[in-house]
């Protein structure tokens, strides 16, 4: 381990809440086939989740990722690992073999305290497949029509990847550009608790993506509007693909030592909601990377240009 920094959180937001739209759903369909048009149209584009069971099943990387498979690759990459927990988040830097080496020998404890489990280290977040573009061909046939088309000829570059023990849990949040999230479970089992954005106000806002409520385990006296929420609970196995709509808030926990990425992208109509609910607390390097993507997706502007712009984004801390 190299370093240390540690990042707080606001306690409360100052600030009104921004107009997040509720996307119309109260379940999460499950479905085993989708073709390319349907999921931009049935989902996508109405702002509704979905999982896809088996979605990235027949790809290389659901047969090779592993702990081990990353301390051989890249093992020499130094990496930001966090800990987070529902006050702070603190970070430090380590070279991925000996995060990869930790990981697998937590797989040997099975007596750990839940708590100290779910804030340890986590490799969390992370460009890595930007870091390693080789490791993208191992996610083949990637259904990159499900992006806008700005994405879509170095979908790896807008990766975030994660890797952590049995768990590990990230609180409950949204995404920080309001943006749409597709998310791909590599190795392992995660389950997420997700809510519609409708619901923000009833979760306990600190800051500006981040919740105090725990839908695991809700203080219905100190948050008793919590009550009135319609959480979702989805398990996502190796070789599925979950959708979220933008400003969709999700707890997650690693339900088994856990591998998977998750790529946020905009639409049109998406950045542009995104830059209408600037002025509602949005942090201005958020503010910033939107206006950035706007450039992309909208104008059309070359991603030569775009992209070295974006880039710091993928590892900005919020």
């Amino acid at each position: 381990m190299i370093g240390n920094t540690v990042l707080t959180s606001e306690h409360t937001s100052d600030h009104p809440l921004p107009t997040l739209k509720d996307s119309g759903w109260s379940f999460v369909p499950s479905v085993n086939d989708l073709p390319n048009g349907e999921f931009a149209a049935t989902y996508r584009d109405s702002m509704r989740p979905v999982l896809i069971r088996g979605g990235c099943s027949a790809w290389k990387a659901c047969q090779r990722w592993t702990p081990n498979y990353f301390e051989m690759v890249a093992g020499s990459v130094t990496v930001p690992v966090k800990r987070l927990s529902n006050s702070e988040i603190k970070v430090s830097s380590w070279r991925l073999a000996e995060y990869a080496r930790f990981v697998m020998e937590s797989e040997l404890c099975d007596d750990g305290d839940s708590t100290s489990i779910a804030t340890a280290p986590y490799c969390h977040d992370i460009p890595l497949l930007g870091l390693i573009e080789s490791l993208a061909e191992d996610c083949q046939p990637f259904p990159a029509d499900f992006l806008s088309p700005s994405y879509r000829r170095h979908w790896w570059r807008y990766s975030q990847f994660f890797m952590g023990p049995e768990g590990t849990v990230t609180p409950l949040h949204f995404d920080t550009l309001l943006s749409h999230n597709l998310f791909f479970q590599i190795f392992g089992t995660k389950q997420f608790i997700i809510l519609p954005p409708s619901q923000t106000a009833q979760c306990g806002r600190r800051g500006w993506r981040w919740f105090d409520v725990d839908p695991e385990q809700p203080d219905y006296v100190g948050f008793p509007e919590y009550k009135r929420t319609t959480p979702s609970v989805i398990t996502v196995d190796s070789g599925d693909i979950l959708y979220m709509p933008p400003g969709t808030l999700h707890h997650v926990r690693s339900s088994s030592t856990s591998i998977s990425f998750a790529i946020d992208f905009h639409t049109e109509k998406s950045v542009l909601d995104a830059l209408a609910a600037s002025n509602g607390g949005m942090p201005s390097e958020v503010v910033y990377y939107n206006a950035i993507t706007a450039l992309s997706v909208i104008s059309g502007i070359s991603e030569s240009i775009t992209f070295p712009l974006y880039r710091p984004y993928l590892s900005y801390i919020s």
